[in-house]
């Protein structure tokens, strides 16, 4: 083997390795692009997951306050064993509903701020 044919395969050789190390680059550059996406797909779901679980207990909310009523305009229970019963719903009842929308408004307001970078009530 000749000195000129040594250095010509030398020569491709580090050009076949400059090749593989420029596309190992753009793969790696590709690579950390993908990590940010899934990063920010992340943060997205989990917001999402917090708008779901949020509007599914208003929706359930809202379901039992209109079962609650329509029962409430159909029978008239205001005498009898179950009139204590009643009034207790009437009153408990409703200052129960009004907490748990509270306690929604406030879980929002904490999604909210860890979306915008802030702690919130509960940070993680």
């Amino acid at each position: 083997m000749s000195i000129k044919s040594a250095i010509h395969d030398t020569a491709e050789r580090i050009g076949e390795r400059t090749e593989e190390a420029k596309s190992l680059g753009m793969n790696k550059a590709e690579q950390n692009a993908r990590e940010r996406r899934s990063r920010l797909d992340m943060g997205d779901r989990a917001i999402m997951a917090e708008v779901r679980m949020i509007g599914a207990a208003l929706v359930t909310i809202l379901i039992i306050a209109l079962v609650l009523n329509e029962v409430y305009a159909a029978v008239d229970i205001g005498e009898g064993p179950f009139s204590d019963v009643v009034d207790d719903l009437e009153t408990t009842g409703v200052a129960a509903l009004s907490l748990l929308i509270v306690g929604l408004i406030i879980v929002a307001a904490s999604a909210i701020m860890r979306v915008f970078g802030g702690g919130g009530f509960g940070a993680r």
